[in-house]
């Protein structure tokens, strides 16, 4: 199974990176991607993202104080979740509680 490992900031980007090393042991089928450990040096990041973005049906975006309103956060959510059917997102709070979210994330 394909997660897409969103994020924005270096504490999220923290807490991303700890999800994809993590992920895998617990999860056997789990396939996390992240564009700090998965996108080559030298590649064109914004193509390789888009595709992946349009591959995946399931992510978890790292949301913090940080990048709570970051319109990257906002339209990696959005790219996952492209079909209400088919995308899930589910947002992983780090010093945060569910009432601090609103806006589209707030929908997740």
């Amino acid at each position: 199974m394909k997660i897409f490992l969103g994020w924005s900031g270096e504490r999220s980007k923290a807490l991303a990176h700890a999800l994809h090393e993590w992920l895998p042991l617990v999860l056997h089928y789990a396939q996390p991607w992240m564009s700090q450990n998965d996108i080559a040096a030298g590649e064109r990041w914004s193509q390789e993202l888009a595709a992946e973005l349009e591959a995946s049906n399931f992510g978890i975006i790292s949301v913090t104080q940080d990048n709570l309103h970051e319109p990257w956060i906002l339209f990696e959510a959005g790219s996952l979740a492209k079909s209400m059917q088919d995308g899930r997102v589910t947002p992983f709070l780090l010093d945060l509680e569910i009432s601090d979210i609103s806006g589209p994330l707030a929908q997740f």
